[in-house]
């Protein structure tokens, strides 16, 4: 069977340029998605602190403008995060023969399922790429024979580590030196990012729980309706909990599950005007720019699927491709608190 045949390069350029890549991921919340045909000129442009507000300056009339600044953004290093996987069609093609499909419309659609799957496993990357961002301050990438980091300048002290392991450690105070952090550094956290182990104990802390209830009330498990009223009424912020999970392929093949965020992290974020830290921002790969030039189709193909066969030995290969990275104007408004659970 030619696969290529069934299969023409524009069905798969109209498939990757209707495979949406939105999600109801924290991440994409956090940086939501954003493509551009110049990803190196747009990072440079997104990631300049001058994206937040400034003061200018009062002038006297008939006077000379005052010239700006403008703060270098090439403090981060830019990494092209090219991101790809393929799979060898004709194999599988030959798996689902075997077990009984042969219809033409059958093998199209089984076969556009392992393109989505493709597909899926890129968007799935860039997710653990934002939330490495947010509880890191950078992204480490040791893979595929790669090895480098993205470091994106969060201050050292706004990386903080506390102890609320016993049920009555000071977590209101823990808060407000975190609060403080940020006030000292001109920012105001609006948003937390937590796990449901962080919830548990703060629902259990005896603090809050006095604070929240009285006296009477100490040793009541606490709602998440009266911890958010709570924050929100003395601290300006309440919590979202993220406890998600995606997999990964080991060395050995096997495949094994792990967190987007780590259980022990308490993640303080000011946000930017538009409520968020930043952008996903994607740029062209070499597989897009070799199946078509950029048109007004091209800011929602994200990820890019081709197709093509080898001679020796003889193979149809499907590939899924995409250039990403997240991109975070204000660092130091980032403030990664990590946890320490058990005693």
């Amino acid at each position: 069977m030619d696969i290529l045949e069934l299969i023409k390069p524009k069905d798969l350029l109209d498939f990757s340029q209707s495979f949406s890549v939105t999600r109801n991921y924290l991440g994409d919340r956090i940086f939501p998605d954003n493509k551009t045909p110049n990803l190196n000129a747009e990072f440079y442009r997104l990631s300049d602190q001058r994206m937040l507000p400034t003061m200018a300056l009062v002038h006297a009339f008939d006077s000379e403008a005052h010239i700006g600044t403008r703060p270098t953004a090439e403090k981060v290093k830019l990494e092209k995060m090219f991101i790809k996987e393929k799979i060898n069609q004709s194999e599988r093609v030959q798996l689902w023969q075997d077990n009984g499909i042969s219809a033409v419309n059958d093998i199209i659609n089984y076969i556009f399922d392992d393109v989505a799957r493709l597909s899926e496993s890129v968007k799935t990357r860039t997710e653990v790429m934002k939330c490495d961002l947010l509880q890191q301050g950078s992204i480490k990438v040791k893979e595929n024979n790669i090895s480098f980091t993205v470091d994106y300048g969060v201050p050292s002290v706004n990386k903080i580590a506390f102890d609320w392991s016993a049920d009555t450690a000071d977590v209101m105070g823990d808060i407000q030196t975190m609060i403080d952090t940020a006030k000292d550094l001109g920012q105001s956290i609006d948003t937390v990012i937590t796990t449901s182990k962080v919830l548990i104990r703060m629902r259990k802390n005896k603090g809050l729980q006095t604070a929240i209830l009285g006296t009477n009330g100490q040793g009541t498990f606490l709602s998440l309706a009266q911890l958010n009223a709570f924050l929100q009424e003395n601290y300006g912020f309440t919590l979202t909990t993220y406890d998600e999970r995606y997999q990964y392929e080991k060395k050995d093949k096997t495949l094994v599950a792990k967190r987007y965020i780590d259980e022990n992290k308490f993640i303080g974020i000011a946000t930017l005007p538009n409520k968020t830290a930043g952008v996903g921002l994607w740029g062209v790969t070499p597989e897009e720019k070799a199946v078509a030039p950029w048109t007004e189709k091209s800011a929602k193909q994200f990820i890019t699927s081709v197709m093509w066969n080898e001679p020796d030995p003889v193979a149809t290969w499907t590939k899924a491709a995409g250039l990403f990275i997240p991109v975070m104007p204000n660092p130091k408004g980032l403030f990664i608190g990590t946890i320490k659970l058990t005693a």
